[in-house]
């Protein structure tokens, strides 16, 4: 990196001879900048080097030489900024441009893409919004999901491609009674800063986790040896294996608690997590298989996954190259040219998404008290209906759901449909709320708003951050929203319906008895997943809108690239083909 030193000494010249070529002595140069002869030529020596001028000088005392300035202030600025960005100092590199949005959006789409650099593999990958909290046991979206579970281990985890239940930190376990299982650690395993795993952590972790409805049946969790530790329970659960792979119960550090930074077990850490920079590294004492990738950046810049402008706002599902949606299409094909390696075709993977955006009545409005009235909302707010008015480029790519995974089929029950709104008096109002920086949402609440507005509704819309949107406390009438099932679907589908605060508070109509009841049948076997489904999506409380199509679209000469439900991929799997 230029010396800043150095720099400032240029922009002077600049400042007096600008960048038309000048004749000048080395005498006078070392006049302007108050030094000696020999100090200007190491200068001139230095900037020349680093392609800042063109110096020629001619033989003889004070005999004029041809100055050539060739470098801009902002050409300056962005060769530093570039320096910076390849030292993974992306928060200097964006600080040092300013404001200009443009200078830096250029700058990190030029980084984008992928680097072996003495066979060091970097992968740097743009995101539309920051992700400040990977902490487990909270409110974790769809990629924050994926990303806790490259950083955490559990005491078990689901093989992806079989959708079975497999060890993690616990090499074994079983039941010894209906109601009590012990689990065994795997011996040495470290936290990313070098502390080793223990029983007693894991203890205080799942305690953590017992606290939320899911886990509610977890009586007591106590260490029984250093390497063991034994879970009572408070009513039978043969499913408990598959519960502990949850994302919730995700092993972590309870006296390292920080949202933005946590400390896992798992293969990579997070190294560093800013507004601008989400920067992981492969753990090298990970006890399983190390990953293959060295490091993983995600660059945060609202504007490196914008449309063009005029376009029309399309579905930004993760990276720009690492498409899990083909609504991603229309303006990846454009920026997939600029980045590191050419986009390909290869990967035949493609699948309607399980899961997708559904809307929920609130049970506190006093819109939905009856079927006929949630069935009135589902005449107006139906998929059918939205899709016609969809951008002509996406309008293909979403598919009307009957269900929340593509393959069930869950309709209202037939009846009489009944507007809410009688009588005369001022505009009816509808509140609909959603979670924010979501490119779709926002697109989708315009199209509903003007289906209301046929019907004489008017429709106010609010965009709330994530973690107020998933608890439910809001005041709302409606409240969109969109969710991923990661294998085995069915387990999921259930466990988000009953273990969610919001579909806990408004799926079953707010009746808290009834979702304890099924929680409590769901885990015994005696109710399924399709069966809770079809009882909130028939009374009306939960409607379905689209799935996406979902296809891995990458660049070529990365290797191992797996689409999973939650639209990424497995880090540890992934590799770069050296040129």
């Amino acid at each position: 990196m230029a010396n800043r030193l150095t720099e400032q000494k240029y922009l002077k010249l600049l400042a007096v001879y600008g960048n038309t070529p000048a004749s000048v002595t080395l005498q006078e140069l070392a006049d302007r900048l108050f030094c000696t002869r020999r100090h200007m030529r190491t200068l001139l020596q230095q900037m020349q080097g680093n392609g800042w001028l063109n110096w020629q000088s001619r033989p003889g005392r004070g005999m004029r030489a041809q100055l050539h300035l060739l470098r801009t202030p902002t050409q300056l600025s962005q060769a530093e900024a570039e320096q910076l960005l390849d030292a993974g100092r992306l928060d200097e590199a964006v600080a040092l441009l300013g404001q200009d949005k443009q200078q830096v959006t250029q700058l990190l789409r030029s980084k984008l893409g992928y680097s072996v650099q003495a066979d060091y593999q970097r992968l740097r990958i743009p995101y539309y919004r920051t992700m400040p909290c990977l902490l487990p046991g909270t409110a974790l979206r769809r990629s924050e999901q994926h990303l806790a579970r490259q950083v955490f281990s559990g005491l078990t985890r689901i093989n992806e491609e079989k959708g079975e239940v497999e060890p993690d930190l616990a090499h074994r376990w079983h039941q010894t009674t209906p109601m009590n299982w012990r689990f065994f650690l795997r011996p040495c395993v470290q936290w990313h800063d070098g502390k080793q795993v223990t029983s007693g952590d894991v203890v205080k972790s799942l305690a953590r986790s017992a606290g939320l409805p899911l886990f509610s049946h977890l009586k007591a969790i106590r260490a029984t040896g250093p390497l063991s530790l034994e879970i009572e329970l408070s009513q039978p659960d043969n499913q408990l294996p598959q519960l502990l792979a949850h994302v919730d119960a995700l092993i972590v550090r309870t006296d390292r608690l920080t949202p933005a930074t946590p400390v896992g077990s798992g293969p990579y850490q997070v190294d560093k997590n800013t507004d601008w920079l989400l920067r992981f590294k492969a753990f090298d004492n990970y006890y399983g298989l190390r990953g293959l990738l060295d490091e993983i950046e995600v660059f945060t810049w609202p504007d490196l996954t914008s449309t063009e402008p005029g376009a029309p706002p399309l579905d930004i599902k993760t990276s720009a190259w690492l498409s899990s949606s083909l609504s991603d299409e229309a303006w990846i094909a454009g920026l997939a040219r600029k980045l590191t390696g050419k986009p390909t075709d290869e990967n035949p993977e493609m699948f309607l998404e399980r899961g997708g955006y559904f809307l929920l009545c609130d049970n506190r409005s006093a819109f939905w008290q009856t079927d006929s009235q949630r069935r009135w909302l589902r005449s107006i707010l139906n998929p059918w209906n939205i899709q016609p008015r969809l951008q002509a480029e996406i309008r293909p790519l979403w598919v009307p759901g009957g269900s929340v995974l593509p393959d069930w089929f869950h309709t209202l029950e037939d009846g009489p449909s009944v507007s809410p709104f009688t009588g005369g008096g001022s505009r009816p109002v509808l509140r609909l709320v959603y979670p924010q920086t979501h490119p779709e949402f926002a697109m989708l609440f315009n199209i509903m708003a003007g289906l209301l507005a046929e019907q004489g509704v008017e429709l106010q819309g609010e965009a709330l951050p994530y973690s107020t949107w998933a608890s439910g406390e809001h005041r709302a009438d409606i409240w969109l929203g969109t969710v991923n099932f990661t294998v085995p679907e069915n387990w999921h589908v259930a466990s988000w319906l009953l273990g969610s605060p919001l579909l806990r508070r408004c799926a079953f109509g707010g009746e808290t008895a009834r979702v304890d009841t099924q929680l409590s049948n769901w885990r015994t076997g005696t109710v399924s997943a399709r069966q809770l489904i079809g009882e909130v999506t028939e009374s009306g409380w939960l409607q379905p809108l689209f799935h996406h199509w979902m296809r891995l679209k990458g660049p070529a000469g990365v290797q191992g690239l797996h689409l999973n439900n939650l639209g990424w991929f497995d880090f540890t799997s992934a590799w770069i083909m050296p040129d």
